[in-house]
């Protein structure tokens, strides 16, 4: 009688060593959401710049608001040219989602100098801080 039962434990599935693995997709599942609901996504200006060097830099706290300006003068914001008329709006909508956030202005080497102050002109009402202007390092 013992090896009847025996045969049987084995063919309902009930064998020593099986593991549950649902608790631990829960977890994965709960730190996955976590790590989402918990990162900040930098945003690009969307376009090339080749940014001028600098002998003396300082680390932009906070920088997340990416504003970029091309060799022509065109500004750019989250990929899209926008106009110095928009600048404003689109930097409120910005502080009111990262109140924390500060402004970075990438600049090219070649960019006119009167369009990133008019470019910070507009910005000056929104900003707690200074803006940053992105540079590369020296060589």
């Amino acid at each position: 009688m013992a090896t009847s039962t025996r045969g049987r434990a084995q063919q309902q599935g009930g064998g020593e060593g099986e593991i549950d693995l649902t608790p631990m997709l829960d977890v994965v599942f709960i730190m996955l959401i976590f790590f989402i609901v918990t990162s900040s996504f930098v945003k690009e200006p969307g376009v090339e710049i080749f940014k001028p060097q600098a002998t003396t830099t300082e680390a932009c706290v906070r920088g997340t608001i990416i504003f970029a300006v091309d060799d022509r003068g065109d500004i750019y914001y989250n990929k899209n040219k926008t106009t110095i008329d928009r600048v404003n709006r689109l930097a409120e909508a910005a502080k009111k989602e990262s109140p924390q956030a500060n402004l970075v202005i990438q600049v090219d080497m070649d960019t006119p100098t009167h369009v990133v102050e008019e470019l910070i002109d507009e910005v000056r009402s929104v900003m707690t801080a200074p803006p940053c202007i992105s540079t590369d390092e020296e060589a």
